[in-house]
């Protein structure tokens, strides 16, 4: 799987490839409904939010398909493209957006992106 994630929580990937991304340190007092989501420059939902059920455990893991991250376009004359995304737990009435330990409130979760580099099957 060719995902990279920093100490940060920046995500490097390159267009096409898949990876794993494992959220970690949930409460085990309920089955919550735990969403990805990834925004453009414009704020823009890309593709779909992800959604998987934590099943009372401590952590989800949502898996990126190539056919998901060929949505993460690059401008044929930038090197990267930079992107967003946000995880958000559910159960009961209650919404908690969640941030990677060192995000201060209101910054924003990077995905770097970089272009194809070979199209494979």
């Amino acid at each position: 799987m060719a995902l990279s994630i920093d100490e940060n929580g920046t995500i490097f990937i390159h267009r096409g490839d898949s990876g794993e991304i494992i959220v970690d340190g949930l409460s085990t007092d309920d089955d919550y409904k735990v969403y990805f989501a990834i925004k453009n420059k414009n704020r823009e939902t890309v593709g779909r939010e992800l959604m998987v059920n934590s099943n009372y455990k401590t952590n989800v893991k949502f898996i990126l398909t190539s056919a998901f991250t060929d949505l993460l376009t690059v401008p044929d004359n930038e090197y990267y493209e930079v992107y967003h995304y946000g995880i958000k737990i559910c159960a009961d009435n209650t919404e908690d957006t969640l941030f990677v330990e060192n995000t201060r409130w209101g910054e924003l979760n990077n995905i770097i992106v970089y272009p194809k580099i070979v199209e494979g099957d």
